[in-house]
């Protein structure tokens, strides 16, 4: 399915048994996250949830929308997360066109690429209603306080939206032209018309707001809500710097995400989705010191300082929904969406690691601190390769523990990981030890950021491998007394009947 508007994905949600409406009274404050988290562990159809009647707003709240692999699945009009993968796979085999029939049958795939990019149109429904100055108040906002020691209210399920900084000059060092940056962090609310930016120094967003800092200029901020659910899976996606996630969201959907001015800050926003709030950072401000709050480690995370957006406008559909992500203990929707980007990235990582065959991010390290990857092994000390070319992709970089096997092992089964370790490893050989930056939310570390990884090498050892002992046989069933046992089976009164 693909569609601009999220009452379209709701409504075939429900029909199809995916969204249940929760039609009695509830609670902001704890409540509805409990609901969520509840459904998410007892549930068997782990089904999204649509709140009518939240107690003091008029807005519902929609939870758990990408919960399942079903759902995901769904927005890309795909069965399964491996059907993403060939997708992908089929884009990145495109090669040059020899012979004027071969030119014929690729321009069908080419004019796909003019469909990427944001369209910009006058208006959009996202300005339905419209409210600036002092008429902002994000308290009228349904925002979630999900978990008993969150500090705040919190937004988790906005894209913010932002541009680089022009250059003064066409002779500055820097671009001239400016590119737009989107991502998804929390959003601590603070007052009537201020959010706390829950962000870190590693990724890119910290670096503009760096770079507006140094220039004395306000960065402009658009926090997009709703929408076409695929624009939240590429806004998610840890894919390189500087790419545009409007013109991944338009691959992704094969479709240009229209696009309609903001009306307080020079930023283009998609036009159909729900709610837009904008605002801006203001650089010579001093960044406030934030209280924990809940994040999908599973743990509460605070006690750094973060920047401030001022709020200038609260933009939004005649009749919006609220969507909420609920953090809790994998595998939440957080999770569901690590898994569907881990098998989108898959195809792009094989081209520049080419030996690699699959990876898995587990749910066991909160789809952010394991790392379980199979290459196709051709030579000694591979491995060693391998491992410090993962380190340097984004997302991987910050893994504490990344493990290596040979591509008979489905790394997708933890158990059949573990085992491998067991087996093939020896720690005086196969450990790699390596200091550098880790994951910010990983509260074992002894310096927020800071940390020490290590690489496990559970492959099969060559001959020519330093210390490598002779390997010993694994047990396998003979081909042939599968058969005879096939022919014989019925014979040995053996077969199970319910």
């Amino acid at each position: 399915m693909s569609g601009d508007h999220l009452a379209d994905y709701l409504a075939q949600w429900h029909d199809q048994g995916e969204l249940l409406r929760v039609s009695a009274e509830v609670d902001l404050i704890h409540e509805i996250a409990a609901i969520t988290d509840r459904v998410r562990r007892t549930h068997p159809g782990n089904p999204a949830l649509l709140f009518d009647h939240v107690r003091g707003h008029s807005l519902p709240v929609a939870t758990n929308l990408l919960g399942s692999p079903r759902r995901i699945s769904s927005v890309f009009g795909v069965l399964s997360f491996d059907q993403l993968t060939r997708r992908i796979d089929d884009w990145l085999a495109i090669s040059l066109p020899r012979g004027i029939v071969e030119t014929w049958k690729l321009l069908p795939r080419l004019a796909e690429l003019s469909q990427w990019p944001p369209t910009i149109v006058k208006s959009g429904l996202c300005q339905q209603v419209v409210k600036v100055g002092r008429d902002v108040n994000l308290a009228e906002l349904p925002i979630l306080k999900m978990w008993q020691s969150d500090s705040a209210p919190v937004i988790t399920a906005g894209q913010l939206h932002t541009r680089s900084p022009k250059a003064d000059s066409v002779d500055s060092t820097t671009d001239s032209a400016s590119y737009r940056h989107v991502s998804v962090v929390p959003l601590e609310v603070c007052g009537h018309d201020g959010l706390l930016i829950h962000g870190d120094e590693q990724t890119e967003l910290w670096s503009l707001l760096a770079e507006y800092r140094t220039r004395g200029q306000q960065m402009p901020v658009a926090i997009v809500l709703g929408g076409d659910p695929l624009m939240h899976v590429a806004a998610w996606a840890p894919l390189p710097a500087r790419t545009d996630r409007l013109v991944f969201a338009g691959f992704l959907r094969n479709k240009s995400v229209e696009v309609v001015p903001a009306r307080s800050v020079p930023i283009d926003v998609p036009a159909s989705v729900e709610i837009v709030i904008e605002g801006y950072v203001n650089p010579e401000e001093t960044w406030q010191e934030c209280s924990p709050i809940s994040r999908d480690t599973g743990f509460f995370v605070g006690g750094q300082s973060l920047p401030m957006i001022h709020v200038t406008a609260i933009t939004h559909r005649a009749n919006p929904v609220f969507p909420a992500m609920v953090t809790g203990v994998a595998p939440s929707e957080s999770h569901w969406l690590d898994r569907a980007c881990e098998r989108l990235l898959l195809p792009i990582a094989k081209m520049w690691i080419p030996e690699l065959v699959d990876w898995c991010f587990p749910f066991s390290g909160s789809c952010r601190h394991f790392v379980f990857a199979s290459i196709r092994k051709t030579y000694a000390q591979q491995v060693r390769k391998v491992m410090h070319a993962l380190w340097s992709l984004p997302r991987i970089a910050t893994a504490k523990m990344l493990v290596l096997v040979d591509d008979d092992i489905d790394v997708q089964d933890e158990s059949a990981v573990l085992a491998r370790i067991a087996a093939h490893t020896d720690p005086a050989r196969d450990l790699v030890l390596w200091d550098g930056p880790s994951d910010p939310l990983d509260h074992a570390t002894a310096t927020r950021g800071v940390g020490r990884k290590i690489g496990i090498d559970a492959t099969l050892k060559r001959s020519n491998e330093s210390g490598a002992a002779t390997q010993a046989q694994p047990l396998r069933s003979n081909p042939e007394m599968e058969e005879h046992l096939n022919a014989r089976w019925s014979e040995l009164g053996l077969e199970y009947r319910k």
